[in-house]
């Protein structure tokens, strides 16, 4: 890997709002004079997540040198040495070894994305610069940020020509420490994870893409799976979330495709995270054990940005799997079959625990990406009209029935559009009335999780109206 140049910043700055992606606030903040004061070598800049406004962090000094990071404690933080310690010895040898592997391949110098991303900030030392801060998201009950990546750190330092935003000029990631190393310590870990996924996605987008990122979905939905191979396990939240749809727009066809679009409910964005999550991980399951060491690494290397990454990699799964419908429509099947061939192969927690619900009406509206289900009694003969398609599914069938009449135990009923931006589609239902719901004794067989929830710092300052 040869260092890059900087793309222009206002080519940054398009690629960010256009794909909504890594860092989420790109509206301009109008400066504060100290802040363009030239930091203190022990003073970082950090945004405040409810405000939007940028502030600067003191920490203590000297920084603890770890092997490939050097991690700097916010002033106050009663972050302990030991602590410390303990944070760059499992980066070290076991997060970021891990996530490198995972996502990235070393070039013909041996150089891995990570000593390309030191680089590419105009540094030397080959070590991730990590703060430990209490980041200020609000102290809300419901959710926090446990940590995040910028990408406008990789410019100068200082505050960014034309914009509010101000750079540390370091590649570097920001970890919480209130309640996230306090009290959620192998959380906050999987949040590394997360994070260091985000900032191999953006360096690598500079490799690949001339600097454009990743949908959000595909950054996000790869950020998950490394936190997955971080905890070796499901993460119950996830999981539980999904199954027991709180705020019951799941069961309505809300997931990832059209990210947040039901920021009318207070944490549907988890819809989004629980989603992402499983799609990702089906996807993965799916895969021979010849392709699955490839499969992420493809997906994030991918010329294309948006769904056709993922096309391109599942084709290879299943040459049927040669469209983003097909593809859609074979994950919303597994997610109401999770048992059958074409589910959660090899998953036993998954295939116990992830349930939806068939939904009742004559018709539905649904975003591109959703998808709803409902009980057929008789033959039904609804024809789809692009972009609305329909299947057939049953128990223990080892295909999906794409073609009227449809006759099997549910329809599905969804939206194929790959165009994230357009309106809803009207889909038609069977009308029958779903089952009984299910108890409460029978809804904890499937694990419960309550808050405070993780949630990415774009999708806090969203929900703070930044």
């Amino acid at each position: 890997m040869t260092r890059a140049k900087m793309i222009p910043l206002a080519a940054l700055f398009t690629v960010a709002l256009v794909s909504c992606n890594m860092f989420p606030d790109f509206s301009f903040v109008p400066p504060v004079d100290d802040l363009d004061a030239p930091l203190e070598e022990n003073s970082f800049y950090a945004q405040n997540m409810v405000s939007g406004k940028y502030y600067k962090v003191k920490a203590e000094t000297p920084p603890y040198q770890g092997e490939k990071c050097v991690i700097w404690v916010e002033k106050g933080s009663r972050i302990t040495r030991r602590q410390v310690e303990e944070i760059a010895r499992e980066y070290d040898t076991v997060i970021r070894p891990q996530i490198v592997n995972t996502f990235s391949r070393p070039d013909n110098n041996g150089v891995d994305i990570l000593d390309y991303a030191n680089e590419l900030a105009g540094r030397n030392d080959r070590k991730l610069t990590i703060l430990l801060l209490d980041i200020k998201d609000g102290n809300s009950s419901d959710s926090y940020v446990a940590g995040y990546f910028f990408p406008g750190n990789f410019y100068e330092k200082g505050r960014i020509s034309g914009t509010g935003h101000y750079s540390n000029g370091r590649d570097m990631i920001y970890i919480d420490t209130h309640p996230g190393l306090a009290t959620k310590t192998e959380q906050t870990y999987a949040t590394f994870a997360h994070e260091l996924q985000h900032l191999i996605s953006y360096a690598t987008s500079r490799i690949y893409r001339r600097g454009y990122l990743l949908d959000t979905w595909v950054d996000e939905g790869l950020s998950s799976q490394a936190e997955y191979f971080y905890l070796k396990e499901n993460p119950s939240d996830k999981c539980a979330w999904f199954s027991h749809d709180p705020e019951g727009t799941i069961e309505k066809g809300n997931n990832f495709f059209v990210w947040d679009n039901h920021s009318e409910k207070s944490l549907a964005i988890m819809d989004d995270y629980a989603t992402v999550y499983l799609f990702f991980r089906w996807l993965y399951l799916q895969a021979d054990t010849e392709l699955r060491p490839n499969i992420f690494y493809d997906i994030i290397t991918s010329p294309n940005a948006d769904y056709r990454a993922v096309t391109a990699t599942a084709v290879k799964i299943n040459p049927s799997w040669n469209s983003w419908g097909n593809l859609l429509r074979t994950w919303l099947a597994a997610n109401y079959y999770p048992g059958n061939a074409y589910g959660y192969t090899g998953d036993s927690y998954l295939q116990e625990t992830i349930k939806v619900k068939p939904i009742a009406g004559r018709t539905v509206s649904l975003y591109p990406g959703e998808g709803v289900y409902s009980i057929i009694n008789d033959p039904v003969n609804h024809v789809g009209t692009a972009p609305i398609r329909y299947a057939g599914l049953a128990g223990n069938a080892s295909a999906i029935n794409v073609s009227p009449p449809y006759t099997e135990d549910v329809l599905l009923t969804f939206n194929a559009n790959t165009n994230s931006t357009s309106s809803p589609e009207t889909g038609y239902l069977t009308g029958v009335p779903p089952p009984v719901p299910r108890t409460a004794a029978e809804n904890t067989q499937t694990g419960t999780f309550t808050g405070p929830y993780v949630i990415d710092a774009r999708d806090m300052l969203k929900k703070a109206g930044r």
